[in-house]
This record gives C-alpha cells, sequence and structure tokens, in this order.
C-alpha cells in the first residue's frame, strides 16, 4: 500500500511540473487590433467620404500585399482593384500604409 501512495504521488507531482509544457502562450489569444488591410480599407472609406474617390471604391478588391523601404521609412504598399472604373490606368489604387498602421497616402500611380 506504502508503494502505491508513493507511486501516485511521483505520478501527481510529475503531471503537475510538466503541465505548463502543455499550456499555450498568453500572447496567443491576445487581441492585436485592425489588420493593416482594414486600417487600409477604412482609409479608402474616409476618402470615399471625403469625396476624393468614387462610391465603387467601397467594393474594391485587395489585389496585393507588398512591403517595401524608401527613403529609410518601411512601409506597406497595399493593391486595390476595382473593376467598375471605365479608364484602366484608374483601376488600381496603391494605399502607402506605415508598418505602425497609419495611412500615408493613395494614389493610382506608385510613386
Amino acid at each position: 500500500m506504502r508503494k502505491l501512495t508513493v507511486v501516485l504521488a511521483i505520478a501527481v507531482a510529475a503531471s503537475a511540473l510538466g503541465a505548463p509544457a502543455f499550456a499555450h502562450p498568453e500572447d496567443e489569444f491576445t487581441y492585436r487590433g485592425p489588420s493593416t488591410a482594414e486600417l487600409a480599407e477604412a482609409a479608402i472609406g474616409k476618402l470615399i467620404t471625403q469625396k476624393k474617390l468614387s462610391p465603387s471604391w467601397a467594393s474594391a478588391k485587395l489585389a496585393s500585399f507588398d512591403y517595401r523601404s524608401k527613403n529609410g521609412t518601411d512601409q506597406y504598399v497595399l493593391t486595390y482593384e476595382n473593376p467598375a472604373v471605365k479608364q484602366a490606368a484608374k483601376r488600381k489604387l496603391y494605399v502607402i500604409m506605415s508598418t505602425s498602421g497609419s495611412f500615408i497616402s493613395a494614389s493610382h500611380k506608385l510613386s
């Protein structure tokens, strides 16, 4: 009986010590805020309300998401395409965002 008690005590201690190894990291469930694409879409929405873009841009689709460094500043370039625009040169919109998620600019030409 004494051997069984010792074996059970060792098994309980081992499982208690091993539990943290199977736990998930805390930051796995941490909310990090909106994505860069969501922030870019909000910027497009603001440009629409300011009448700098036509309302058809509200349904534009994200075509690409790139990273660049310009003048020593890291930036994301999100390219949106809007097939509703008739003029081919104006169908793409390049939205420039900082790596922290701040809107920098939007243009139909990438500079």
